[in-house]
């Protein structure tokens, strides 16, 4: 298992060590679409307590509300961090977010690394700003995932459309700003 998990990281390090900017435009909301994450794995400890914070202060500005597991929420996340060296000697701060649905099935995968300024090529060279940002597009790209899963619901009638007009709004305004 941790083979495969060094495998997709690295693999997601080396296509997607170029970084990018979400400040462009602004974030996806997904409001009222209850999730838990249920663990974040990889790293020393304080790393991983710096973005579980980072991480619920991205999900207020998305309007996602992380809820506690035992909730039953709608869907759960589970994440795993690396910090890998890059090729050009900096380090890549690399996650990969498995979201599941209620019937504990994977409904999504989503991965993405944020290159770090400086250059040590492991985890002493993840500054807080990479954990901010590495947050930021790992939120992100929840966030896209809950309010396209609001939207299908909206469309097949499993939701009233009047129940959660907002996140159907977001993702339709979001698109249209792409």
């Amino acid at each position: 298992m941790k083979s495969i998990l060094t495998a997709a990281v690295l693999a997601c390090a080396l296509t997607a060590c170029n970084e990018t900017t979400t400040a462009s435009r602004a974030p996806t909301v997904a409001p009222g679409v209850p999730i838990a994450v249920d663990s974040i794995s990889g790293g020393p400890d304080a790393m991983r307590g710096s973005f579980s914070s980072a991480m619920s202060n991205e999900a207020s500005v998305r309007r996602v509300d992380i809820v506690d597991p035992a909730t039953n929420p709608r869907f759960r996340v589970r994440g795993y961090l690396a910090a890998e060296p890059t090729a050009d000697g900096q380090t890549a701060l690399s996650f990969v977010w498995d979201v599941f649905d209620a019937q504990k099935r994977r409904a999504q995968r989503m991965q993405g690394a944020t290159v770090a300024r400086n250059s040590s090529g492991d985890w002493s060279g993840v500054d807080q700003s990479t954990v901010n940002k590495a947050a930021s597009e790992s939120m992100d790209q929840i966030a896209q995932f809950l309010a396209g899963q609001e939207q299908v619901r909206a469309a097949s009638g499993t939701t009233p459309a009047t129940a959660r007009p907002s996140a159907v709004a977001a993702a339709r305004a979001t698109s249209a700003t792409r």
